[in-house]
C-alpha cells in the first residue's frame, strides 16, 4: 500500500473516528482536585475501544488514589511489535480541567455537540485530539495490515492537569521508557501545524500570603489593609521581575519570561471591613536560562521592603515548580521521523520552537529522552466553548499513521 491510498482510508474513516471522539469527551475525567472521579471510566472505554479496533496488546497500570470513586488512577499502554527493536511513542493525557462557570458555555461542556466543522466539549482540545488521533493513526495500519516500522506505542495517562503524579511519573518510575525511545507528545500545537515544541520554559507557580490586621472599615488607621498592601506589592513585584528578568530568545512565543498574577482568593463576604488577609498566586513562564530560586528571591527583597512600609506580614511559597530540562535536538531521530510524516501529509515542513509549558515533554527530557510536542490545534484548551477542528482531528490521525508506518510504507 502507498501513503496516497493509507490516507485515503483514513479519510473515509472520518465519521467512526469522530463518532468515537464524541463518546470518548462524554465521559467527564475531571480530577479529584476539582471534586471530579478520576480517569476511570473514561480508561474503561478506552480499552474497550482498542479491543474493538483490533489491538490486543493492552497493559493497565493503576496508581492507588483514595480521593477518587475506583480508588484508583489507570494509565494505558498499547503496543504493536514492528520490523525494528525501536520504540515509538505517542503519549496522551486522559483527564481534563473542570467546566469553570457554565454560564460562559453556550452548550453543556460533556456534551459534545458537532457544528461548523467542529467538536465542541471540555477536553476536546486537551488532550481528546491527540489521544484520538494516536489511537486511530496506528488503527489504520491495523485494518491496512500494514507492520509499523518502529515498535509502535500507545500511552494514555492520568493525572497530567495536576502534576503527574499518578500518571506519567508512574510509568517512568516502572521502567516503561528507554534512553533510545522516540516519544511524542500532542498536547501543545498550532493551527496549521506548522511547528514542532523542542524546548519548554521553566513554570513556577508561586502562592503570596499578606497578613495585616482586621478592623472596622471606618477606622482603616486602626488596622493594616491586607488587600491594599498586596496591591501595592503585587504591582511593584511584577515591574522588578519583568525589568530584571528581560531577555527574550525567538525561538520562543512568546520570546521573554511572563509574569502573570492569575488568582485571588476571597477576603471576606462583607465591604465594611477591612481585610486582615490577601492571598493570591501567580503563573510564571520563565526562560530557561534564568533560575526559578533567582526569581523568588527578588520577590522577597520586594516583599521585605513590603514589609518595613507598611507593618504587615508577606508569604511566599512554591505551589508548583518546573525546571526546564532543556531542549530536544532539531535533528533528533523523533523530530526527522515526524517531519517526514508532516511533510507527507501536508507539503509542508514544520519548524522547532521554544513554548512556555508545560507539557510532559518536559519529564521526558529531564529522564534522557528525546521528546517533541506537535498537534494542530486551535489554541481554545481551557477556555468556555473548548473546541477541536475536525479538519485538525483528521490530519492529525494522518500524521501518526504515516509516522508509525514509517519506511514500511511507499511514500507516493
Amino acid at each position: 500500500m502507498n501513503s496516497r491510498q493509507l490516507l485515503q482510508n483514513i479519510a473515509d474513516d472520518e465519521n467512526e473516528i469522530v463518532n468515537a471522539f464524541c463518546d470518548m469527551l462524554r465521559i467527564k475525567a475531571v480530577g479529584p482536585e476539582n471534586g471530579g472521579p478520576g480517569e476511570a471510566e473514561r480508561g474503561e472505554f478506552l480499552r474497550s475501544l482498542a479491543t474493538r479496533l483490533g489491538f490486543d496488546d493492552i497493559e493497565l497500570h493503576e496508581s492507588e488514589d483514595s480521593r477518587v470513586p475506583s480508588g484508583r488512577r489507570p494509565n494505558i499502554v498499547i503496543r504493536i511489535k514492528g520490523t525494528t527493536d525501536v520504540d515509538l511513542w505517542v503519549v496522551t493525557h486522559m483527564d481534563v480541567v473542570p467546566e469553570g462557570d457554565l454560564d460562559a458555555w453556550t452548550n453543556p461542556p460533556f456534551e459534545p455537540k458537532v457544528a461548523n466543522g467542529r467538536v465542541y466539549a471540555r477536553g476536546a482540545e486537551d488532550n481528546g485530539q491527540g489521544l484520538i488521533a494516536s489511537m486511530f493513526g496506528l488503527a489504520a495500519l491495523v485494518k491496512a495490515g500494514i507492520t509499523p516500522e518502529c515498535n509502535a506505542c500507545l500511552a494514555f495517562v492520568s493525572d497530567e492537569e495536576y502534576g503527574n503524579t499518578h500518571g506519567i511519573d508512574v510509568l517512568l518510575k516502572k521502567g516503561l521508557f528507554k534512553n533510545e525511545d522516540l516519544i511524542v507528545v500532542p498536547d501543545h500545537g498550532y493551527p496549521d501545524g506548522a511547528s514542532m515544541a523542542v524546548v519548554e520554559k521553566s513554570v513556577a507557580w508561586i502562592r503570596v500570603v499578606v497578613i495585616g490586621r482586621q478592623t472596622h472599615g471606618s477606622t482603616p488607621d486602626c488596622g493594616i489593609n491586607a488587600f491594599e498592601v498586596s496591591a501595592r506589592y503585587l504591582a511593584e513585584c511584577m515591574d522588578r521581575l519583568r525589568a530584571k528578568f528581560s531577555k527574550s530568545d525567538d525561538l520562543f512565543d512568546p520570546p521573554q519570561s511572563t509574569f502573570v498574577p492569575s488568582k485571588c482568593e476571597s477576603n471576606g463576604f462583607n465591604i465594611n471591613t477591612v481585610p486582615g488577609r490577601q492571598e493570591f498566586a501567580c503563573d510564571f513562564r520563565v526562560l530557561p536560562e534564568y533560575d526559578l530560586d533567582e526569581i523568588m528571591s527578588e520577590m522577597r527583597a520586594v516583599a521585605d521592603e513590603h514589609e518595613e512600609a507598611s507593618g504587615a506580614k508577606i508569604e511566599l511559597s512554591f505551589i508548583d515548580k518546573s525546571v526546564s530540562a532543556g531542549g530536544t535536538p532539531p535533528d533528533a531521530e523523533v523530530v526527522v521521523r515526524l517531519k517526514r510524516a508532516i511533510m507527507l501529509s501536508g507539503g509542508f515542513e514544520p519548524k522547532p520552537v521554544g513554548i512556555g509549558g508545560a507539557t510532559f515533554a518536559n519529564p521526558f527530557r529531564r529522564a534522557g529522552l528525546n521528546a517533541v510536542v506537535w498537534s494542530t490545534i486551535p489554541g481554545t484548551g481551557h477556555n468556555a466553548d473548548e473546541y477541536a477542528e475536525i479538519s485538525g482531528l483528521m490530519f492529525d490521525t494522518k500524521v501518526f499513521a504515516l509516522m508509525f508506518a514509517g519506511k514500511n510504507i511507499d511514500d507516493r
